[in-house]
């Protein structure tokens, strides 16, 4: 989805739901921070490419529990990111939302097609291929696998920038117009509010902007001293956004450490179970031929 869409459906969102301007900014900057794992300057693009990070390495449940920490309506407008970014097609790369798990898994039994595929390794029995023809043939360049891989996003059935993107993006507008017309200014409370977020939107702005900037029309085209330029820029970006978002520390209250110890050993625990079940049932029907 179009990076405006995240931002304006957090805050729709935020105003909505807690009917605080303080809130809902907050949640909007949340819901640009997954797409730093764009392909710009200051990062290795072809090592992005290469190994399929973005709408991975920062979409994903791992950073949005991390931002939980730093902030709750940072993650929650993260995962308001995520989410939205799971409705779009292959082509489009869906979202990987369990990276870096995901990556532990290296083949797969069956193809696209449902063929079992040779030397396959047991371990990897419940995942699938990803379309990986029609990523071939339909995704942008830099997104494009190198070889067969096995599944690990969540795709669905829109495109970027088409009627569901732009309905999103629309429709979010209207809802705050329609929602200050209707309900009135109670639904925009001003309670806690910090100007310093405009430095973080500022920032995470100048960051996106230039950096959509020279990947579409610089790319390939300006010389050594322009990176270099458009590189101190970025940087510049990212230190606005940090500072502006400094103050948002709000961690929320640390649960108990004893259910968090239960809930981990009640897994592991349930793991070896039904680990020992399906091999005892392995063992059973192997005898049973």
């Amino acid at each position: 989805m179009n990076l405006t869409t995240h931002w304006v459906l957090a805050l729709a969102i935020g105003i909505g739901f807690f009917h605080n301007v303080q809130i809902a900014m907050v949640m909007s900057i949340g819901a640009l921070i997954p797409d730093l794992d764009r392909e710009y300057l200051f990062v290795a693009k072809d090592f992005i490419g290469r190994h399929q990070l973005h709408r991975s390495l920062f979409h994903n449940f791992f950073v949005i529990g991390l931002l939980y920490l730093w902030n709750p309506f940072l993650s929650l407008g993260a995962l308001t990111h995520s989410a939205l970014d799971m409705f779009t097609s292959a082509t489009d790369r869906g979202v990987e939302l369990l990276f870096p798990l995901t990556r532990l898994v290296k083949s797969f039994h069956y193809d696209i097609e449902g063929n079992l595929v040779p030397d396959h390794q047991k371990e990897a029995e419940w995942w699938v291929e990803d379309p990986w023809t029609l990523m071939q043939k339909t995704t942008d360049r830099d997104l494009r696998e190198p070889t067969g891989q096995a599944w690990r996003r969540s795709y669905g059935p829109f495109k970027n920038s088409r009627v569901f993107d732009w309905g999103i993006f629309f429709g979010s507008i209207i809802f705050l117009a329609a929602d200050y017309a209707v309900i009135g200014s109670s639904s925009f409370s001003l309670s806690g509010y910090n100007p310093l977020v405009f430095i973080s939107l500022a920032g995470i702005g100048i960051f996106y902007g230039l950096g959509e900037w020279w990947r579409r029309k610089l790319l390939g085209k300006s010389d050594e001293q322009t990176n270099h330029s458009v590189l101190g820029i970025l940087f510049i970006g990212l230190v606005l956004f940090v500072i502006g978002a400094a103050y948002l520390l709000q961690p929320p209250q640390v649960p108990d450490l004893r259910l968090a110890a239960v809930v981990g050993i009640s897994t592991l625990v349930g793991l070896a179970a039904g680990y020992v079940l399906v091999k005892l049932r392995k063992s059973y029907n192997d005898l049973s031929l």
